[in-house]
């Protein structure tokens, strides 16, 4: 694939768009292994170093959460994980699509 800012304007949204999907994907699947999920259910309940208190993936925690990853800067796999926590909220807030 060429570079991004060798592309039309429509060609680099597609590839941008697609580019960053496989990214959270990979990431959403690499948190999946070490025991985490249920961001789509209020009831889940995990604990991490990161978050050493049990607390449940609602709404709140879930913004709480995005806030630490913006405090940690906007650079690297972290712009996925701040990805990932906007994707996760906006399901939440349209349930239907």
């Amino acid at each position: 694939m060429k570079p991004i800012d060798e592309m039309s304007n429509a060609n680099a949204d597609k590839a941008g768009v697609e580019r960053f999907t496989k990214a959270m994907h990979s990431k959403m699947r690499a948190k999946r292994a070490e025991g985490r999920g249920g961001w789509h259910r209020e009831r889940h309940v995990y604990a991490s170093a990161v978050w050493p208190e049990t607390h449940g993936t609602t709404q709140r925690g879930l913004q709480r959460q995005l806030r630490h990853h913006l405090r940690k800067g906007l650079s690297g796999s972290n712009l996925v994980d701040i990805g990932n926590f906007c994707m996760m909220l906006w399901n939440r807030e349209n349930p239907n699509g």
